[in-house]
């Protein structure tokens, strides 16, 4: 199984993102509106047979059992690079390029993996053919399939999570470049997407515990972390996205620390279902 690129159609709105710590279900229907109430479950307590047996509790309450469900991995499991050919390649050539580019990715990696690329719009002006490529653990691919599939679910399409941020800039019109700053309850990514570069930073912030414990110490060494990253990385603004801009007082303090140009909220979606969302868009578009 390969993963999937940038809106590939698959014709389902139904998606399940899941990780270690929590599992998110929304089904979306033509109207892009919630078919039911976006279901979100900590099960970081839970071994593997409780976090199945979860799922398919959710699925049979919900009259899922048998649907397409898109999904992902997260970040951590897969890596995404980006590419450039020139425009004078012939396909033979340029296909032979993307895959010994993939070969010799593959082989420092000491597990068996996937993968899959995409091409990115060219505009007349374009001296290049840039090329996203993400690879992926096979192993976590194939556990997050086979998770789907004892749940009653049948797996359309298993796509990367940095790829899903970049997809929401994109089905948004989101004027490139343009940088997403992600904030979830246990990690956060920095996504850059430029007409000739892509760039990700994974930055460690439990905001969950933070929320819980109120200890301003550990927002104030994320943000600082965030702006070295935009320095490093050349990004003069953000938009904000996840389940942190839904707390007022969180979002009050990172507005006042970092460039954010815009906040990423989801109609008739909560804050928390940004990559559950986008997958079911992709997979409504047709």
């Amino acid at each position: 199984m390969k993963l999937g690129g940038i809106f590939r159609r698959s014709g389902t709105g139904l998606s399940v993102y899941m990780t270690d710590r929590f599992v998110r279900v929304l089904e979306l229907g033509r109207n892009k509106k919630p078919v039911f109430e976006p279901i979100e479950i900590f099960w970081e307590q839970d071994d593997e047979g409780s976090k199945r047996q979860i799922l398919s509790r959710v699925v049979e309450t919900n009259g899922l059992k048998g649907k397409e469900v898109i999904s992902c991995i997260g970040a951590n499991e897969g890596i995404l690079k980006f590419q450039k050919f020139p425009v004078a390649m012939s396909k033979k050539d340029l296909m032979e390029a993307i895959d010994w580019f993939i070969k010799s990715e593959t082989q420092q990696i000491k597990e068996e993996t996937v993968y899959d690329f995409f091409f990115l719009e060219r505009e007349p002006e374009d001296k290049y053919i840039k090329v996203v490529i993400t690879i992926a653990r096979k192993s976590s691919v194939d556990r997050l399939r086979d998770t789907l599939r004892s749940a009653g679910l049948q797996p359309k399409v298993i796509d990367y999570e940095i790829v899903d941020i970049i997809n929401y800039g994109l089905y948004n019109r989101l004027p490139p470049p343009f940088a997403i700053l992600y904030m979830d309850y246990y990690e956060s990514v920095l996504t850059y997407y430029g007409k000739n570069t892509i760039t990700y930073n994974k930055i460690d912030f439990n905001y969950k515990y933070y929320r819980d414990v109120k200890d301003t110490s550990m927002l104030d060494h994320f943000l600082i972390e965030v702006r070295n990253q935009l320095v490093i990385n050349e990004i003069s603004n953000i938009y904000l996205a996840g389940p942190v801009i839904g707390d007022e007082t969180t979002l009050e303090n990172i507005m006042m620390n970092l460039p954010v140009l815009g906040i990423l909220d989801l109609e008739d979606v909560p804050p928390a279902f940004f990559i559950p969302y986008i997958l079911s868009i992709r997979g409504l578009e047709e």
